[in-house]
């Protein structure tokens, strides 16, 4: 097989730093905790459940009450 060679025309600005995941001013969790928590939503239904957005709310929904909790 041969591996094609691919031209980038786009150069990328290297003064500015790419922005990682912003925490929500009023959110006590990142990003990254809530996507790790809907993915366990979505492994729960058995990757059945195709509606990454509703996972996202329950599992925001979820970690915001365990604070509640507290």
């Amino acid at each position: 097989m041969s591996n094609p060679k691919v031209k980038v025309s786009q150069k990328s600005d290297r003064s500015t730093k790419p922005k990682l995941f912003q925490k929500d001013p009023d959110s006590t969790f990142s990003q990254d905790e809530i996507r790790t928590r809907a993915y366990q939503i979505y492994e729960f239904c058995d990757r059945n459940n195709n509606n990454p957005d509703q996972d996202w709310i329950q599992a925001e929904t979820e970690l915001m009450e365990l604070v509640r909790v507290k």
